[in-house]
């Protein structure tokens, strides 16, 4: 009898070849104690043991509990600890042909929107990689709002190339094959299902360019210089036709004649940069043949032995994971901070207003104030309550070996490389 799994009513359960629904092929294990395990994340503070999450029948709403609400809170302090570039997608955008359009779904704080700007690149170990960033065109999105503004106020607020929108993976409002690049780091492993999570690399390939073979290129340049041919023919007998005023009119070169830069003829097009080299493990040579628009994809690995985390093959792969909250609301802390403020202008009032006083009068009136004022019992000093920080849990799916693979195989993608790096499978795909 199958478990109970997080249902969605919004993507339609997929059936694979062998007939049987794709959910299933979740691992989910409702009666199973609570894990433990060492936690914590890149640049973050060290964690509480992650545990396995509870069952429900509704897959958005449960992440929006535990992964869309979690980020609206944590936000400032999430943004806080996400400031360096992974060196790999430093590299695949910066690999781009200049005037590029890319997406990144999933932005979070916006740290490589900075691709619009032609910034710095981070230091790199390969003597082969330029300096900065080309200029690009990149809009971010993200599901949630306070990150959203974040970003935004960060990295493409008053710049030129970058923009970013609130937007959810699964239905993201671009047209068809509008991207010349997308990057989606760190975001399909908070998707609850496996349907749910092929159906957001589907959105992924949707929105990216479609290959296009070199045969169909040429035919295309072919069919524009054929064109752009008759269209100067054309605009040659239309111009013998006028009548000329004399030799030394005749002889100049009309403005709206064609010239080596206007015909029309596109460009070569460059094509995309081979795929981040790191422990590659799988590549299909006949990449070279196509030219298209091209994904890249992180999510968290579940073999991280290695790491502090302890996670391992064989081991859980939908997890609660903790994160203490440790930095305080800004709103927050400006509330106590105003209020500190205040206390300290009013003390600083008062004893100026009885240094002003004259001396006799300060005397008198303070002899009159302790006549009048009795004598009370010292109050009770309270201890101060120490501060508890808030800790949320965030859900994640940990990718096994091959199984990011499989979802864009499954979603219609190609994958042209993938690797492992930093306790995260990646993959650069293409649609197919």
């Amino acid at each position: 009898m199958a478990e109970d799994r997080p249902q969605d009513p919004a993507v339609d359960a997929r059936t694979s070849s062998n007939g049987e629904n794709d959910r299933d092929d979740v691992s989910r294990h409702p009666q199973a104690p609570r894990k433990e395990a060492k936690e914590a994340q890149e640049s973050e503070p060290d964690q509480d043991a992650a545990s396995s999450p509870a069952p429900l029948n509704d897959a958005s709403h449960y992440e929006e509990t535990h992964v869309h609400a979690v980020y609206e809170s944590i936000a400032d302090h999430f943004s806080a600890t996400r400031y360096a570039p992974w060196p790999l997608v430093a590299q695949f955008l910066a690999g781009q042909p200049a005037g590029a359009i890319g997406l990144d779904v999933g932005c979070g704080n916006g740290k490589y929107l900075s691709g619009a700007s032609g910034a710095p690149l981070p230091p790199s170990s390969t003597t082969d990689t330029p300096s900065q960033y080309p200029q690009l065109f990149v809009l971010g999105s993200d599901r949630s709002e306070a990150l959203a503004r974040l970003a935004y106020a960060k990295h493409a607020h008053h710049q030129v190339g970058a923009d970013v929108l609130v937007a959810d993976s699964l239905a993201l409002p671009f047209r068809d094959q509008c991207a010349d690049f997308i990057i989606c780091i760190a975001v399909v492993h908070h998707l609850s299902t496996r349907a749910r999570r092929q159906a957001a690399v589907e959105e992924l390939l949707r929105c990216v360019r479609r290959p296009v073979s070199k045969e169909e290129k040429k035919e295309k340049e072919e069919a524009s210089n054929n064109e752009s041919g008759r269209d100067m023919k054309l605009q040659l007998l239309q111009e013998a036709e006028q009548p000329q005023p004399n030799a030394a009119a005749s002889s100049l070169q009309s403005p709206l004649a064609p010239t080596a830069a206007t015909t029309g003829t596109p460009a070569p097009s460059s094509s995309l940069p081979a795929p981040p080299s790191s422990s590659s493990s799988s590549a299909d040579s006949s990449s070279s043949s196509l030219l298209s628009g091209r994904v890249l994809l992180y999510v968290w690995a579940l073999e991280q032995a290695s790491s502090r985390r302890g996670w391992a093959a064989g081991g859980e792969q939908d997890l609660l994971v903790p994160w203490v909250k440790t930095m305080k609301d800004k709103s927050k802390a400006d509330k106590d901070k105003a209020q500190d403020n205040g206390k300290d202008k009013k003390k600083h009032k008062n004893k100026k207003r009885q240094e002003s006083a004259p001396k006799e009068a300060r005397g008198a009136q303070e002899a009159q104030q302790t006549q009048e004022t009795p004598k009370q019992a010292p109050e009770p000093t309270q201890a101060k309550q120490p501060h508890v920080p808030p800790t949320f849990h965030r859900y994640y799916h940990l990718y096994k070996q091959g199984e990011l693979e499989d979802d864009v195989a499954a979603a219609g993608g190609r994958v042209v490389a993938s690797g492992y790096e930093k306790d995260n499978w990646w993959v650069v795909a293409d649609p197919l």
